[in-house]
């Protein structure tokens, strides 16, 4: 199968890409910036506008993975790549005979909640990114109506691996960061090859027009998690403890400074990191492993562990 993927040198992009090629399929890999791959096709492009694809109009394709998205709630493009850009693709894919458009969003997209969530949920999307991820869910499915666009929707919880979000967390936690609220809120993870798998899982029969949470094989508290960075980093878990209400105070501040400095405020300190650490959030993963036997390889401990090696920790 020939596929092109967005997002293709972006963290989960580049494992998908070598996750595709190893499964035989010809690959084609847009990307915003150069970029190269062993045996991929690379085409540069920008989704947000329509000419922006015009490197692809000669390019035959039978399934799409749109992975590319912004996900810091400061830029003033998260919106125009997140929901614009996606649009311009599926218009972009319309009469082409796409077999598949497989799109990557965000369990996000459904808030928090004291009950596990599952795919019947309605949307209740709290961050700018949140909504901007169902606004392109909404704009995916509404083009199998108009279009006869088939899609696979994959919902993932936040993506554990060695990338700069993470090596942040990673930095914190050395630093003895202090404990956001009581620590005791569910924070479902999911192994960044394990999400991979279930991607690259899209063209099982059942997979057509559905939607998939995809997280890993346990869900630990904040607390519990933050212990598990601490012992892979062989340092003590913090014993302090910080209310919310101070933390997103401290995270308004410096998303106020950094924009009177003219600078990009670090994710891991805006207050949508914050809300993401404190909001309770369980993943019901039922479906994916009924219908292409979904069945996530890493624990928590064992993705930190991997991580914290992967980023030279140790």
């Amino acid at each position: 199968m020939r596929i092109l993927v967005t997002g293709a040198n972006g963290f989960i992009g580049k494992r998908l890409v070598k996750k595709l090629v190893e499964n035989d399929n010809s690959v084609i890999a847009l990307t915003h910036s150069p970029a190269s791959f062993p045996n991929v096709e690379v085409v540069q492009g920008d989704l947000t506008y329509a000419g922006g694809l015009k490197g692809l109009k000669r390019k035959h394709f039978d399934a799409v993975f749109h992975l590319a998205a912004v996900l810091d709630e400061s830029s003033p493009d998260l919106w125009e790549v997140n929901v614009n850009g996606t649009r311009n693709l599926l218009d972009f894919c319309t009469n082409r005979k796409i077999d598949r458009f497989v799109f990557l969003s965000s369990v996000g997209v459904l808030g928090g909640s004291e009950e596990p969530l599952n795919e019947e949920m309605p949307y209740s999307p709290e961050t700018k990114y949140e909504r901007s991820k169902a606004e392109a869910e909404r704009l995916v499915m509404r083009y199998r109506l108009r279009e006869n666009m088939d899609y696979t929707i994959f919902r993932s919880t936040i993506a554990l691996g060695p990338n700069e979000f993470w090596n942040e967390i990673f930095q914190a936690a050395l630093n003895q960061y202090p404990i956001i609220g009581d620590g005791k809120n569910d924070f479902h993870l999911v192994y960044v090859d394990d999400l991979v798998e279930a991607l690259a899982s899209a063209f099982v029969p059942k997979a057509r027009n559905e939607i998939y949470h995809i997280a890993g094989p346990e869900c630990k508290t904040y607390l519990e998690t933050y212990k598990e960075i601490c012992d892979a980093l062989g340092t003590e878990l913090p014993d302090r403890q910080i209310p919310v209400s101070l933390a997103k105070s401290r995270a308004f501040l410096h998303e106020f400074v950094s924009t009177l400095k003219g600078e990009a405020p670090r994710l891991t300190l805006m207050r949508s990191s914050v809300e993401r650490l404190i909001r309770n959030r369980r993943v019901d993963t039922t479906r994916a492993e009924k219908d292409f036997g979904f069945s996530p390889e890493f624990n928590v401990a064992q993705g930190v562990e991997k991580t914290a090696e992967e980023l030279g920790y140790g």
